[in-house]
């Protein structure tokens, strides 16, 4: 026999763990760099209504941005300019409900002037106390600068808001119309109905 080709057990555990050791390098930089890698963003959600039910939906908001934006050029006049001078302008309802039973208070609709873009989007308060309830009532956002529209309709309202000198909001309700100071809410793009 060859002495070549004899080798003991212990010389091919050798081997296989000098191999195993010239491999772990290359191993360990790949799992670093996938650790490092980003994840992928979150996924929309799809809606799950039919398309007959999300049309009812988006029907029954823009009646009531109709019905809003009466109400407040009636009751204020001069927010009929102002929304002619926006760069857009949403109008939410929000609805009269136990606050500690849901997570979502309301849902209202966006509109770009200078695309004609519309978009669905959902509200929930953030200025509540546990078990509060909320009296039904309806909200108009007016926007004056663009780059505060777009990133409100991407990436739904910062936690500040509220107090940005670029969106006035007026709020309407059995009393009348008041301008808003303090609306603490979240607001984020309604994945049913856009």
């Amino acid at each position: 026999m060859d002495s070549k080709q004899t080798r003991s057990p212990g010389s091919v555990w050798r081997a296989v763990a000098i191999a195993g050791l010239l491999l772990l390098p290359p191993l360990l930089t790949s799992c670093a760099t996938a650790s490092n890698h980003k994840p992928a963003p979150p996924r929309i959600p799809q809606s799950t209504l039919s398309e007959k039910a999300r049309q009812e939906q988006q029907e029954a908001l823009l009646k009531v941005h109709r019905q809003a934006l009466e109400e407040l050029y009636r009751l204020k006049p001069s927010a009929q300019a102002e929304i002619q001078q926006a760069v857009g302008y949403g109008v939410f309802e929000v609805n009269g409900l136990n606050a500690i039973l849901a997570e979502r208070h309301g849902r209202g609709v966006i509109f770009e002037k200078a695309t004609g873009r519309t978009t669905y989007m959902q509200l929930a308060r953030t200025d509540l106390q546990p078990g509060a309830t909320l009296r039904p009532y309806r909200q108009v956002l007016i926007f004056r600068n663009p780059q505060k529209l777009s990133q409100f309709i991407a990436a739904g309202s910062p936690a500040n808001v509220s107090s940005d000198p670029d969106i006035k909001v007026y709020r309407l309700d059995i009393k009348g119309v008041a301008t808003q100071a303090d609306w603490g809410a979240r607001y984020f793009r309604d994945a049913d109905l856009n």
